[in-house]
């Protein structure tokens, strides 16, 4: 075979999640060698049975090789995405979030254009391919196609968020191109994706995506029952840790990440019936980043006037 692939899942208490995920890895086109590997993350015993139960039959019935661990207590995302790279045997990396799933033409495209990019004469240890997707809320029948964006400043456009989106499961990468990035950083139980493709950019590693624009996954978004209090916390770490570079750039973008912060936790209190805590963090937006409040003002009134 060509090429050699780990699909890297971290799975928690979804086992209906994890087998819809592996039903689409199951579904890929892409012809290549390749192993799913799982790390259950200290789920209770019916789930972590039944994720047990899903991935024996997903072996049993595919020639892909599988290799199923478990945290013998919950550890949490980024350690268990730790113990997910210490698990990497092959050439190539994937990774796959339980509950979400990839197109079947996914590998084949990517793999594809990681072909062209090495005959062209980049270095293909120092790049990520990422790709469109599309976005399902739950409970809404809408889907978002969204595109990958990767011309221009990329830890900018990472930190800004509009256009370039740090999400694992839409990467294809070398082993020793996910060696640049190091470790999940194990204080972050939320948004250590973001943390994890900024540390990538700024140690020379390029994201880049196929000339093909059509979506290549499909991630299933909730914010119910997640913490709004602990969004903002890892979201300020984040910003401390890159405070180096961000004071590089106009007080501009540096106003509309502070208002990004409080924003998001503001709309994670918000979807889960928090309405105290939601307008705290509202508060702490608009009154924080007066700069960036008084521009989305603009535009919302601009908007009404053109209607």
């Amino acid at each position: 075979m060509p090429f050699s692939l780990d699909v890297l899942l971290p799975h928690f208490k979804d086992p209906a999640g994890l087998k819809l995920s592996l039903d689409s890895i199951a579904a890929q086109i892409w012809g290549g060698k390749m192993r799913v590997v799982i790390v259950d993350d200290g789920s209770p015993e019916p789930d972590r049975i039944a994720a047990e139960a899903y991935a024996r039959a997903f072996a049993e019935e595919t020639d892909i090789g599988l290799t199923f661990l478990v945290n013998a207590q919950n550890l949490g995302r980024p350690r268990t995405r730790n113990r997910l790279l210490d698990a990497i045997e092959a050439d190539y990396v994937a990774w796959l979030d339980a509950g979400d799933i990839w197109y079947p033409q996914k590998l084949e495209v990517q793999f594809a254009h990681l072909t062209r990019l090495r005959m062209q004469g980049n270095n293909i240890d120092q790049i990520w391919l990422t790709c469109s997707y599309d976005w399902k809320w739950e409970g809404n029948e809408n889907i978002r196609s969204l595109l990958q964006v990767t011309k221009g400043d990329q830890v900018q456009e990472l930190l800004d968020g509009a256009r370039l989106r740090a999400y694992l499961w839409t990467l294809l990468g070398t082993r020793r191109a996910f060696q640049i990035a190091g470790r999940f950083d194990e204080r972050l139980p939320r948004l250590q994706d973001l943390d994890y493709f900024l540390r990538f950019v700024r140690a020379g590693g390029r994201i880049i995506t196929p000339p093909e624009k059509e979506a290549l996954c499909c991630y299933f978004k909730s914010d119910v029952g997640r913490n709004a209090r602990e969004i903002n916390i890892c979201h300020r770490l984040i910003l401390a840790k890159q405070a180096p570079v961000i004071n590089e750039y106009s007080p501009a973008l540096q106003s509309k990440l502070n208002y990004k912060a409080n924003s998001l936790a503001a709309r994670f209190a918000r979807n889960n019936q928090k309405l105290g805590l939601w307008l705290f963090f509202r508060l702490c937006a608009i009154f924080g980043s007066p700069r960036h409040s008084l521009q989305i003002l603009k535009t919302v009134l601009l908007r009404k006037v053109l209607r």
